[in-house]
């Protein structure tokens, strides 16, 4: 056992070794040579401090496929940046108000209702950014970009959590929008934004 454990540390170690040189000889390398490429909607597809955005591409051989897929990338990535803040957000929230006892209880009920706002959020998010190309071999190639507004996403879901009956006895509705509010302001400020 000990033998094998290290014939793959010696593999792993010699695999990397190699992919450094050859690293470092193409950074080295005087002749090398770099092509910025542009993005379609990029400019539209970076978080600020009042919106988050997602920017989604596909290709397929029909346009209205393309474009579909695209947009479903375009919510995916949102949806993904949503579920980070809503984990963090639900772990913290009923670990600092709702008390040891019912914390289980209260982020499971707020990620339950979190991922049926965010569903409804991104099939009302603002689309702000929409290319669709022709690629040479006749495959249509599209990027979407869309917003979602922070504010509104705190406030919807401030006013659901308000109407959960099972959550009638631990909720402080302004306090939970604090608590949100900080959380979004944290998460900007660990990205450097």
């Amino acid at each position: 056992m000990k033998k094998l454990l290290l014939s793959i540390l010696a593999v792993g170690m010699f695999a990397s070794c190699g992919s450094q040189k050859q690293t470092q000889q193409v950074a080295q390398n005087p002749g090398y040579q770099r092509t910025a490429i542009e993005i379609p909607c990029s400019e539209n597809g970076f978080d600020d401090a009042d919106y988050y955005r997602g920017t989604g591409t596909a290709t397929a051989v029909n346009q209205q496929n393309a474009r579909r897929a695209a947009l479903q990338n375009a919510k995916a990535m949102v949806r993904e940046k949503l579920g980070g803040f809503v984990q963090g957000l639900s772990t913290d929230y009923s670990r600092n108000v709702a008390g040891e006892a019912q914390a289980a209880k209260v982020q499971s009920i707020i990620e339950g209702e979190f991922a049926t706002l965010v569903e409804k959020e991104l099939n009302d998010a603002q689309q702000t950014c929409e290319k669709g190309f022709v690629l040479q071999d006749g495959l249509f190639e599209y990027w979407i970009a869309i917003q979602i507004p922070k504010q509104q996403l705190i406030e919807n879901l401030t006013s659901q959590l308000s109407r959960n009956e099972e959550l009638e006895i631990e909720f402080n509705r302004e306090e939970f929008r604090k608590f949100a509010e900080d959380k979004m302001k944290r998460m900007q400020e660990a990205q450097g934004k």
